[in-house]
């Protein structure tokens, strides 16, 4: 019965999260997770409505268990990578994202894009202009398109001119 339960539930949650009603969609996660701790979709549909409320602590703390649970979620490393930087901890989300982008299989899709950007980003901040150009380089080469990495590259750029 429970896992019955839990099922509806979480069709509830997501229904008022797709409404926007975060606040309402968490109270029925949690009931969730007071039926089912391991219950992976709650926990990352918490960490989502946390981010989307601008929460960055709750949305860490949310995507970590996703992580202690599920080792293996490369989606939920991308997002604590993500949540690290919206928190100006940028060591530490770089961190994530080397560990993100050694082990996530597919090197030409978008999250692979997104997190060479975002270590981009990290980098640019850390004052490490070299790995950030390195970074951003490797994101371009995926998409020449890609028109927030083209102007983080010209930032780059300039700072290593500023450099020099």
């Amino acid at each position: 019965m429970a896992s019955k339960d839990v099922n509806l539930f979480y069709k509830r949650a997501v229904m008022l999260f797709e409404k926007g009603e975060y606040e309402k969609s968490l109270q029925v996660l949690e009931t969730i997770l007071n039926i089912d701790k391991k219950y992976l979709p709650a926990w990352n549909c918490k960490a989502v409505a946390h981010l989307e409320m601008h929460d960055y602590p709750m949305a860490l703390e949310s995507f970590e268990n996703v992580i202690q649970r599920d080792p293996g979620d490369n989606l939920a490393w991308y997002n604590k990578g993500y949540v690290l930087q919206l928190m100006d901890e940028y060591a530490e989300s770089k961190k994530v994202f080397e560990f993100f982008l050694a082990r996530y299989e597919k090197k030409n899709d978008a999250f692979y894009k997104f997190a060479l950007y975002l270590q981009a980003k990290n980098c640019l901040k850390l004052k490490e202009y070299e790995e950030a150009q390195i970074s951003v380089d490797n994101a371009l080469k995926l998409d020449e398109n890609f028109k927030e990495a083209r102007e983080l590259k010209n930032k780059i750029e300039n700072k290593l001119d500023d450099k020099k």
